[in-house]
């Protein structure tokens, strides 16, 4: 029924105008749709091409109600004629005796004086023609809807593309397209993209590939600073290349594409790929350095596989628990579930890469580079030998000595995170960082298209007088062949900016302030960025973050409850920019058919609305061509006659029996009142407050709301058949929160009994789940102290850190282990001492290169494609 396509598939906007005004507007419209359009969708992948703006060409025959009543000719007469003007058929064929030939029988014709002289009727031997009663004349199909482009009247056509189809390559070949139209165009022809997809695919992407870069840079630092040794790190950072080799080689096979989100993933897991190697390195070349201080020293290859050995299984689990905590992010579903499925599956993937490596490359490099000389002492380095001697003086032996003190501070710094979480804000996403801007903005309900155009040429005016606004389109309405109704009172600029370093808050709050209710009255307007307005209109089916749905059986109470909550909203901060839906009484001319007179003068009430619905709003009586482009020929009074009520009085209707009889004597012409939209939802009427909050806090600015509409609205007896549902960003959050927490719960668990079944006691066990909470303490503080508010974006974070926290706790008791089973130690306070010394290069190392990888992600948070990592 419609193009198999999503929102978010809208790809590219064109505007297309003719730059010296030679063209004529409907001619522009002729040439999108059928030179550009066409050549748009031959490509592979092109869905849909929409065209708004300009007016779709056609033949009107426009009767003439007096000329039609001296020739005694009646509207159906005529309405017959019109539809046998042009036509083509096949006559079969003839054959001869040695061919064949086909019989094509041709009356096809757009030449109006030729369409004229089709008979109408025979009066008195004398033929009656089309041109006798009617105006035959070029015009445009009824619009519903209008474009510009940066200020010129023209066309704005929307490129949208199928599922599946790589975003970027798909660009590409459309702007290659569009560069050889633009050399064949008719003279004064311009096109020019409005909007690219692509623009902030590419600069997310950038970057990110930029954080990767700069989150290597850190690892490598951290790594040779630790082990102090080039052999040793470049052996441990071979496992960055190869984890990420064969998790592009997994994609590949799973038929996965890599996008924003994927290098998303990536970057995360930058420095915690290193995780296994740096474990297995590190351990390798500490037994290797011990083994060549022996007087006697064991053969090589023996000591590298009983380190790696050592490790092994402490590895195994690590790694797998890393892969588990991510497990919730695939039971995300809808928008959310879009966005971090790839950072989850990048991850993981990853993250089982490097487990791979580790096992296999790791120990055959340490085989052939690292060959510590025998009889010699070998001593870490001064960096790591200060370190261990700081923490034997300090942290280690005072906790060693007053372990209920330290509990008693993680207890107080545990209980202070949980009481500071419910004080932090709530949302769904991050901001997005958009270089376009879109603006929507309405008038009054009933304002008619060509009033909401010359405000729209305003603002277009308004806008390209910034210095930072490169250009400016326009859509008013809707399309003719779209499939989204929106009223002529609406309107949608498309902006996009300058490359410069103007901040682009400092640039919404211009346009903020240029396009205010104080310089347009009667206007209110929204400013959002495309991605942002997709993803509203997909969670709610309206373009804001949260949509407040009232439903009902009356549009005037639920217009009433809206306007209550509108101004619930305006005392409450953040929610100041609540609007109603354009959903209001508008002026109507109604013909309503007098049943009784109707009877009397033998008119059927239906006859009579058909005849007029055909010859007030139009019937298409043909389809003409003309080459390979089709024009519709229609019939409808001419405008003298639709726009004006006293005329219509006049119009004489004809019967069954051929009696004419005016308007006036079966029916009522009045000016009245009526809806001028009716939307429903699940079958109910529905009215729609929507909102764009400007605070940080959603779900705290939403439940006040919430509380006062139930409150103050919903608790009125008047409104007893009336419901109300929050919907958008608040409930997507509310669900991504709850999905999150349910599944993080089952992988908890499964983690619990992995942990059980490796130690083989519950006390450790306890131990490492424990120590996750603890280890989230730090992140909550930093996010209040910072963003103070909590995104899905922050429970991504929060998820690699319970991840990275229950690796090293396995890593530090599984040595405690390995040192009582294979060293003689006992379970004492030197055995911990020196379980905790051992292992405090690689839990150090391998928590501040998954910390210091994330500078890069931290420190440009503002930049597209790091929004939703930032946090």
């Amino acid at each position: 029924m419609t193009p198999v396509a999503s929102l978010m598939g809208e790809i590219m906007l064109v505007g297309i105008s003719s730059e010296d005004g030679s063209m004529e507007p409907s001619d522009i419209r002729t040439y999108a749709d059928w030179t550009v359009r066409r050549k748009l969708q031959s490509l592979p992948g092109i869905a849909e091409v929409l065209s708004m703006g300009g007016g779709i060409k056609q033949i009107q025959i426009l009767p003439d109600p007096n000329k039609l009543l001296s020739h005694g000719v009646t509207f159906d007469e005529l309405h017959q004629a019109s539809k046998q003007a042009a036509s083509t058929s096949t006559g079969g064929f003839i054959s001869s005796e040695s061919q064949e030939i086909m019989i094509r029988n041709l009356a096809m014709t757009t030449d109006l004086k030729e369409l004229g002289k089709t008979v109408v009727k025979m009066l008195d031997d004398r033929p009656v023609t089309i041109a006798d009663v009617a105006e035959i004349k070029w015009g445009i199909e009824p619009m519903r809807g209008d474009a510009a482009v940066n200020g010129r009247k023209g066309v704005v056509m929307s490129i949208t593309k199928s599922p599946g189809y790589d975003t970027i390559k798909l660009t590409d070949q459309v702007e290659e397209i569009l560069a050889e139209l633009q050399d064949q165009a008719p003279e004064g022809i311009l096109l020019e993209p409005l909007f690219r997809q692509k623009s902030f695919i590419d600069l997310a992407i950038d970057n990110l590939l930029e954080a990767i870069r700069d989150g290597s840079i850190m690892v490598v630092i951290i790594l040779f600073i630790f082990l102090f040794n080039l052999r040793t790190t470049f052996i441990t950072l071979t496992a960055i290349p190869l984890s990420f080799a064969i998790t592009a080689i997994v994609f590949s096979f799973a038929e996965l594409s890599v996008n924003s989100m994927t290098l998303g993933g990536i970057a995360v897991a930058i420095g915690i790929v290193v995780d296994d190697a740096i474990v297995d390195v590190e351990n390798v070349f500490r037994r290797l350095r011990e083994n060549a201080s022996l007087a006697t020293p064991l053969p090589r290859l023996e000591v590298i596989a009983k380190a790696s050995g050592e490790v092994r299984n402490s590895i195994l689990y690590a790694t797998l628990f890393i892969i588990l905590v991510f497990i919730p992010l695939l039971s995300l579903s809808g928008v959310e579930g879009r966005l971090f499925t790839p950072i989850a599956l990048a991850t993981m993937v990853s993250m089982g890469a490097s487990f791979i490596v580790s096992l296999t490359v790791i120990p055959v490099l340490c085989s052939l580079f690292l060959r510590p000389k025998p009889g010699k002492e070998h001593k870490e380095g001064f960096i790591v030998r200060g370190m261990k001697w700081i923490f034997e003086k300090t942290f280690l032996t005072y906790s060693l000595r007053a372990p209920a003190v330290v509990l008693a501070f993680a207890l107080m710094a545990l209980t202070a995170a949980a009481l500071l979480y419910p004080k932090l804000g709530k949302q769904f996403l991050p901001e997005f960082k958009e270089e376009t801007i879109v603006v929507a903005m309405t008038a009054s309900p009933g304002t008619s298209l060509g009033q909401t155009s010359q405000i729209s040429a305003v603002v277009d005016k308004l806008l390209l007088d910034m210095e930072d606004v490169k250009s400016v389109g326009h859509r008013v309405g809707r399309a003719e062949r779209g499939d989204h109704v929106v009223p002529v009172s609406t309107v949608e600029f498309d902006i996009e900016l300058e490359e410069n370093d103007t901040p682009r808050g400092e640039i919404t709050d211009e346009i903020r302030e240029r396009l205010s209710s104080k310089n347009l009255p009667g206007t209110f307007s929204v400013i959002s960025g495309p991605l942002k307005d997709r993803i509203g209109h997909m969670l709610s089916g309206v373009p804001a973050k949260v949509a407040v749905k009232l439903f009902g059986p009356d549009l005037a109470t639920l217009r009433g409850m809206g306007t209550e909550i509108q101004k619930i909203c305006k005392e409450i901060p953040g929610l100041e920019t609540a609007s109603i839906e354009q959903q209001a009484p508008i002026p109507q001319l109604r013909i309503e058919v007098d049943r009784d007179r109707a009877l009397a003068y033998n008119f059927r009430p239906a006859a009579v609305n058909d005849q007029l619905s055909t010859l007030l709003g139009g019937s298409t009586v043909a389809e003409l061509f003309e080459g390979e482009r089709s024009i519709d020929l229609v019939m409808r009074l001419p405008e003298s006659w639709r726009e004006s009520p006293q005329n219509l009085h006049e119009l004489m209707l004809t019967n069954d029996d051929g009696q004419r009889v005016p308007l006036k004597a079966i029916a009522e012409i009045r000016n009245a009142k009526g809806p001028n939209v009716i939307k429903r939802e699940n079958t109910r009427r529905r009215f729609v407050v929507s909102i764009n909050p400007t605070g940080s806090d959603l779900e705290s600015m939403i439940n006040t709301l919430e509380d006062r509409i139930n409150d103050e609205v919903m608790s009125q007896s008047r409104y007893k058949e009336y419901d109300m549902s929050i919907e958008g960003e608040y409930q997507a959050q509310k669900e991504a929160s709850s999905t999150i927490f349910k599944a993080t719960c089952v992988v908890l668990l499964i983690i619990a009994l992995l942990l059980y079944t490796y130690f083989g006691t519950i006390t450790f066990a306890i131990q490492v789940l424990c120590d996750i909470p603890l280890a989230l303490v730090g992140g909550l503080v930093f996010t209040w102290m910072t963003v103070n508010n909590i995104s899905i974006a922050t429970l991504v974070g929060f998820i690699a850190v319970a991840g990275i926290a229950a690796r090293n706790s396995i890593m530090l008791i599984s040595h405690y282990l390995h040192l009582m089973k294979h060293e003689g130690e006992g379970f004492t306070r030197e055995m911990i001492a020196r379980g905790t010394q051992e292992r405090l290069v690689p839990v150090l190392m391998t928590a501040l290169s998954a910390g210091l990888a994330l500078i890069p992600l931290v420190i440009a948070g503002d930049q597209p494609g790091k929004e939703i990592l930032h946090q």
